[in-house]
């Protein structure tokens, strides 16, 4: 079974273990899409960053609908979910895990990448809730 990888981005992101675990069980990350999937994570990273540093100004809602692009209506209500729990510090230190471990990938290829992205994806969700 090959669920989708956002779904799992977000429950990460969310901090949510339960389904963080079962997700990560259930879901095959391919090969040759590994940079592909530290993307999706470090943009989304990115988009929670960006409302962070706008928070001094507005809300963390108002902030949400200020951004450009916008973020999808469905998404909506998870991304702000995750901008409630992640914090500049946090953004930031995940930030260089992705660049560390995209660097990682691309210098050795002998390296099992879907080991060491679902012990990001586990490390992402530990830290959702410190």
């Amino acid at each position: 079974e090959n669920d989708d990888f956002t779904y799992l981005r977000d429950e990460a992101l969310n901090g949510n273990k339960l389904m963080t675990n079962r997700l990560i069980s259930n879901t095959i990350l391919e090969k040759d899409k590994f940079f592909v999937y530290l993307t999706l994570i470090n943009q989304r990273l990115l988009k929670l960053n960006e409302v962070r540093s706008l928070e001094n100004d507005t809300s963390i809602e108002s902030g949400v609908n200020n951004l450009k692009p916008p973020i999808f209506w469905k998404d909506k209500p998870i991304f702000l979910n995750q901008a409630k729990k992640w914090n500049l510090q946090k953004i930031n230190k995940n930030l260089n895990k992705i660049y560390n471990l995209e660097i990682t990938l691309k210098s050795n290829s002998l390296i099992d990448g879907n080991i060491l992205i679902k012990g990001l994806l586990l490390e992402i969700c530990l830290i959702a809730n410190a």
